[in-house]
Parts: C-alpha cells; structure tokens; sequence
C-alpha cells in the first residue's frame, strides 16, 4: 500500500477488489433472507412487494455469482502479485454491481398485461448494454492478467528446481 498525501496507507487495488466482492455477497445475503421471510410470510408485507419472485432468485444468483469472480480476481492478484489497471477494477465492479441490479430492480415491478400495452419494437436497454459490456471487459481482461501471470509463475525456474540443481552440480 502507497501512503496518501497524510501519511496513512491506502487500500490496495487488490484489497478494494475484495471488499467490494464481500459488499457483493453480503447483498446476495440479503436477497436470501428476503426470499426466505416472503416464503414462510406468503401474505406478508414483504412477500407483496416482490412482484417477480423469480427475477430476484435470478439477482441473488448474479449476486453470488458475481461475488465469486472477484473474490478469485483478487486472489489470484494477490498470488500472483498483479496490480491491475484502475480501469479493469472500475469495469468489472460497476458490471459486477449493475448486472444483478437489474433482475432485483425488475422482481419490485409489477407485472403488466402485454395485451394492454401498445405495441413497441424490442429495445436493449441502454443502461444493460453497457453493464453487459463493461463486465465483459473487465473479466475478459482480469483473467488474460491472471492466465499471463501464471504461465510466466509456470515457466520460471523454481526455487525447488534451481536448489536441486544446484545440489546436483555440487555432487
């Protein structure tokens, strides 16, 4: 960690990404309770608001999900002593927040009638596409880093080869 301009220690990348993985698990909790007090409680308060219970299992599956790929993209940082770029952090936490948002936000919106709507030609929403993308990116490129960093850990010598060679040599 780089002290900041009063001397205490800023959060590493790795560190930030880990907590936001935890942030991330901690909301896929929540949506758990949730869906368990409005299965015991089917006439509750609760259970009335989700209009679409199946979208909010969809967001806490994204959510745990999501929650999982960056607990493994910090780690394998941190094995492997990567320090990813700002821009991989920014992108795969805003998809990694904004893709199960959606499912969570749309499990709160009642059901409409299809017949009663006008007809609209089907759009991708704006927001989603780039979410989507941003996620993509952001994964795409933390495992090329991970992959990179492994195969250059792989084809290093080792310390185990190297002492045993040396051994070896001494003989």
């Amino acid at each position: 960690m780089k002290p900041n301009a009063i001397g205490a220690r800023l959060p590493s990348r790795t560190t930030f990404l880990l907590g936001f993985a935890a942030l991330l698990l901690g909301i896929a909790l929540a949506i758990a309770w949730v869906l368990g007090v409005s299965l015991f409680f089917p006439e509750g308060a609760l259970a009335r608001a989700i209009a679409r219970r199946d979208d909010l299992i969809r967001a806490h599956i994204d959510y745990l999900m999501m929650a999982q790929f960056l607990f493994l993209f910090a780690l394998l940082f941190r094995q492997y002593a990567i320090r990813p770029p700002l821009w991989v952090i920014a992108a795969s936490c805003f998809g990694a927040f904004n893709n199960p948002l959606s499912f969570a936000l749309r499990a709160l919106q009642p059901k409409v009638d299809p017949a009663t709507l006008p007809p609209v030609e089907p759009h991708f929403p704006l927001i989603a596409g780039v979410s989507f993308t941003l996620t993509t990116a952001g994964f795409l490129a933390a495992a090329v880093l991970a992959v990179r960093a492994a195969w250059r850990a792989g084809n290093a010598p080792s310390a185990e080869t190297s002492v045993s060679a040396s051994f070896e040599q001494a003989e």
